[in-house]
């Protein structure tokens, strides 16, 4: 059982290097207290991301950071010339001695990906035409590509990952049928909880990974003990009145930022997708005392059979101290019986 933190570096009530102080800050004391990854998401033109390029705090990070593994969860590949991503990615590795988490996703904004000229039903396309070619070149050495939607590459990279062939892909999402597409390759998957049908979902999952284990054309086929497992919201305060407050208070100013471009476009279809009574009601966020928590974790866990928690910790206009609060209680008295309650159900 491994656990992670997820950090969309969204703009509260302080100045965009402040949160990015914060969170170099957060995440070298998550290392110290034994977190083993943290992931940025990737987000543009919006008061959602401050960091839009996250592999720059990434680059940042390798240098407070030794030993947890960090990454993009996820690179919107449509939104990269795909050999100057595999070069980055290979930098990333380099520089953190072989650390580097890479998490693949086409984006989920039609007006982020707008901002690129790309269109949302090319998104998916294009996403798979550049994970084979940076997979293929990190894996050679030589981007030689034969581009559909994407131009021909045929160069020579100057820098390979440390990690071989490149480093562990990873990607998120919570349907079946990219569950089915992460086990059968062998990736490391995450997904929202939501009331439970991520068991399911994680099923899936282990029984793609467990029917192609052999298969000699996995694209994660070097991973020997993918993660899958539940990305939820926690916040832990001394009192569930407390910590609801906190949440709540973060939580709706997180959501104004999350929907801040599809409002500006008239769209509202995004709005319950991450709303603060939705999200207590589902069980996407754990809020309450380290012991009311652990339990919620400690279910979720039991029932789903993953073997990987990752946590928002830190969002909205939480305040540093709040989210160390959270961070400490949660490496403290959550993450042992969480542990042990994975080793107890038998989680892979």
């Amino acid at each position: 059982m491994e656990f992670g933190i997820f950090d969309s570096f969204d703009l509260g009530q302080t100045t965009p290097g402040e949160v990015l102080d914060d969170r170099l800050r957060f995440a070298t004391e998550a290392e110290r207290l034994g977190i083993e990854h943290y992931h940025v998401t990737e987000h543009h033109g919006t008061p959602l991301s401050v960091c839009p390029s996250p592999n720059l705090f990434l680059a940042a990070l390798s240098q407070r950071t030794s030993r947890m593994r960090i990454g993009a969860l996820v690179n919107v590949l449509p939104s990269y010339d795909p050999f100057r991503l595999a070069e980055e990615i290979a930098v990333l590795d380099q520089l953190t001695g072989g650390r580097i988490d890479f998490g693949v996703g086409s984006g989920v904004s039609p007006y982020e990906l707008a901002i690129f000229g790309i269109d949302m039903a090319q998104a998916k396309p294009i996403y798979a035409e550049a994970l084979e070619a940076v997979t293929t070149a990190l894996r050679t050495g030589r981007m030689r590509h034969e581009g559909q939607l994407l131009r021909s590459y045929d160069a020579e990279l100057s820098v390979l990952p440390v990690q071989r062939p490149y480093p562990p892909l990873w990607y998120a999402s919570s349907n079946s049928a990219t569950a089915q597409w992460a086990g059968r390759n062998a990736i490391n998957f995450v997904g929202r909880w939501n009331g439970g049908t991520i068991a399911d979902t994680l099923r899936t999952y282990w029984d793609a990974w467990e029917a192609h284990r052999l298969a000699e054309d996995r694209l994660g086929g070097h991973v020997t003990a993918p993660r899958a497992g539940i990305s939820g919201s926690v916040v832990i305060a001394s009192s569930e009145e407390r910590a609801r407050d906190i949440f709540g208070r973060a939580n709706d100013m997180f959501c104004e930022r999350i929907t801040h471009l599809w409002h500006r476009n008239g769209d509202h279809r995004f709005d319950r997708a991450f709303a603060t009574e939705p999200a207590l009601a589902s069980g996407a966020a754990c809020v309450g005392t380290a012991d009311s928590v652990r339990d919620q974790v400690v279910h979720q866990v039991e029932t789903s059979g993953a073997n990987y928690f990752e946590m928002s910790a830190f969002f909205g206009d939480m305040t540093f101290d709040e989210a160390l609060h959270s961070l400490r209680a949660f490496t403290d008295q959550v993450a042992p019986a969480v542990r042990t309650a994975a080793a107890k159900s038998g989680a892979r």
